[in-house]
């Protein structure tokens, strides 16, 4: 198995190489997604937006749990791939089994820490008398068990990162099918409301993580999670946080700018909140579907830059960023054609269902520039470069909140609609303008390299 990743990195023609392990990397973030889009839809058919919105006011909790193991979910892949095309199976391995264990300890401290300050955080979450409730409920389940996604997130991304795909998503279809099946039966026949949502994720995420355990403990791969292994080293975490953390803070602002949004649209009425919450899982999915996609050209571009094959990872990189490019195209069908009858699925008010069919028509806009955007950033993380990584994943939210504020005061609520849009343009500019001098040097190494290119 090791000697066919090794070929599959080296050897096999690009084009086939980068499908190989995106295709399965874009199933596996459709999987992902559709744990959210399953609890909003059979929350959804209680016909109550309060308890709708109390799911998309938890949201951003919820993203914040992920991004502690996305520090190492990210950053750890970036330098084992690195590692694994230089040969460095050792640090490798040690990489693997410190990225586990440090982000697990992170998220029990950080669960011990929001359970302390529930009643702050509800409050900062913009819940109203309604939702508070609800969104109480939902949270004591999922922060209690957060260790669940954290394994979730990291294990079958330590996998992808030496071209496992086929396993990784295994476990995220296991999980996928066994929150869709629970979701019906917590939240309709227990009728446990938001409650049976927050349990059918939980038992979904530990059942697919302890898929991957198995896997690990097994020995079926390079990487290991077994304690012995365990051998923390500043080389390490200087490589893994400088790339992880970048990653993880744009996911934490990300949560922060959603409780901004959430308290802004709260002025409009709860319905407002409910019809974000809903819309922005269905840009969500776009943006993390051609993420999905750049992430497994990731440990291919990853590999062969460690391995000095430069000619090879640019021939990667074109290809990525065309093949998505025409993916962004294709998505546009939903935001497009299809905005309203998606709202419809997840409620039958009027209100809700016009306000969510605005915020997706207005980011249709931008999405067909996401894949360039999203191949330059995994670019930079593949090479190990810190800070155009950190610029462009971090940038993404952090304009986005001001563009929040000011698009709300001169516009009002259709502001709110035109932010992330705004946003998502200005840092694809500066994606590519901060680009221009690594491909220029990437292209001097191509030169000296002495080497065919293979296509």
């Amino acid at each position: 198995m090791e000697n066919q990743n090794v070929e599959l990195m080296l050897r096999t023609p690009v084009k086939k190489a980068i499908l190989k392990l995106a295709i399965p990397t874009v199933l596996s973030t459709i999987i992902s997604l559709l744990y959210n889009l399953a609890d909003s839809f059979f929350v959804g058919m209680l016909d109550d937006h309060i308890q709708l919105g109390a799911v998309s006011l938890a949201f951003p909790v919820f993203m914040i749990i992920q991004a502690i193991g996305n520090i190492f979910g990210n950053g750890a892949p970036s330098y084992i791939s690195r590692c694994l095309g230089a040969k460095r199976e050792e640090e490798a391995r040690r990489t693997s089994a410190v990225s586990v264990y440090v982000s697990t300890g992170v998220t029990i401290a950080m669960s011990a820490l929001c359970f302390l300050f529930m009643e702050p955080l509800l409050g900062m979450l913009g819940t109203s008398p309604d939702t508070i409730g609800p969104t109480r409920d939902y949270l004591q389940i999922v922060v209690g068990f957060s260790f669940a996604l954290t394994l979730q997130a990291i294990l079958p991304a330590l996998l992808r990162a030496e071209g496992r795909v086929k396993q990784a998503v295994t476990g995220m279809i296991i999980g996928t099918v066994l929150n869709i099946v629970l979701d019906p039966i917590f939240i309709l026949v227990l009728g446990q409301g938001v409650k049976g949502a927050a349990w059918a994720t939980i038992i979904g995420n530990i059942v697919a993580s302890f898929y991957y355990i198995v896997i690990f403990l097994k020995g079926k791969t390079t990487l290991s999670i077994r304690p012995q292994d365990f051998r923390p080293s500043g080389r390490i975490f200087k490589e893994v946080l400088k790339i992880g953390v970048p990653s993880s803070a744009s996911q934490i602002i990300m949560s922060f700018s959603s409780v901004i949004l959430n308290n802004l649209a709260a002025g409009y009425g709860d319905f407002v909140v409910s019809a974000h919450g809903v819309a922005s899982k269905m840009i969500s999915m776009v943006f993390m579907v051609i993420m999905g996609y750049a992430s497994g050209y990731m440990p291919f571009a990853g590999f062969n830059y460690g391995a000095g094959n430069y000619k090879r990872m640019l021939s990667a990189f074109r290809f990525t960023t065309i093949s998505a490019t025409g993916l962004c195209v294709a998505l546009l069908i939903p935001f497009v054609w299809l905005a309203e009858p998606f709202m419809r699925i997840f409620s039958s008010v009027p209100e809700v269902i016009d306000v969510g069919v605005s915020f997706l028509r207005a980011y249709a806009w931008i999405v067909p520039f996401m894949a360039l955007q999203a191949t330059i950033m995994t670019t930079f993380q593949a090479v190990g470069d810190a800070p155009r990584s950190t610029i462009v994943s971090i940038g993404r939210q952090a304009i986005y909140i001001p563009f929040l504020y000011l698009f709300n005061y001169i516009w009002n609520l259709p502001g709110l609609f035109y932010a992330q849009t705004a946003a998502d343009l200005g840092i694809t500019v500066a994606a590519v303008l901060i680009g221009i001098p690594l491909f220029r040097r990437l292209h001097q190494m191509k030169d000296q390299e002495g080497m065919p290119e293979v296509n």
